[in-house]
């Protein structure tokens, strides 16, 4: 089976709780996914909403914002 990434880049998201643990401070911030990576689908490149730096989250941690 292959793998590919479920949301696209320039995809506005929301952090949720996954199966890894997480800083409970990143819970329900908000924040553009700026990469994904063919050899790990399930990893995203996301920048939250009032900062500069790229963040990586798996797959389930996010979950996407509906279009405005």
């Amino acid at each position: 089976m292959i793998r590919t990434p479920i949301y696209l880049q320039g995809t506005r998201v929301r952090v949720r709780r996954g199966r890894f643990p997480i800083d409970p401070a990143f819970l329900g911030r908000t924040g553009l996914i700026v990469e994904t990576d063919d050899y790990r689908p399930q990893r995203y490149g996301v920048v939250l909403d009032e900062e500069s730096a790229q963040r990586e989250f798996n797959e389930d941690e996010l979950e996407p914002l509906p279009a405005a």
